[in-house]
């Protein structure tokens, strides 16, 4: 099975951010295995507690991020990049893990696709 490394860098209100986590779950119903990690502001999007204003509400990507865990996509965040932030483990979506740069390097090393938002 082909796998795909998705680099989301954008905050939870960027629609680029929104973009890599829809890319996600086609990624999955198209059978490639899918991880994304979480750098720089895209740290904010495993926030748990988010509640977007009305004009965005559908683009939740605390609640999107539940769901594609649901349905097998890996979910990692820089540990650097979230303790930078003030981010603490109690702060994020259960099941997201915390990595390294080492951790995303090794990661792209054994996929086939590597795509940035």
């Amino acid at each position: 099975m082909e796998r795909a490394v998705i680099i989301i860098n954008e905050a939870p209100s960027s629609m680029r951010a929104w973009n890599g986590f829809r890319l996600s779950g086609a990624l999955i119903g198209a059978d490639m295995s899918v991880e994304i990690f979480l750098l720089n502001d895209g740290v904010f999007c495993a926030h748990k507690g988010q509640m977007p204003p009305e004009e965005i509400s559908g683009q939740n990507t605390g609640g999107k991020i539940k769901e594609l865990l649901g349905i097998g996509v890996r979910i990692r965040l820089c540990t650097q990049c979230a303790q930078t932030r003030g981010i603490t483990e109690d702060m994020v979506v259960e099941g997201i893990e915390w990595a390294s740069m080492v951790d995303l390097a090794k990661s792209i090393r054994e996929c086939q696709k590597v795509i940035s938002f």
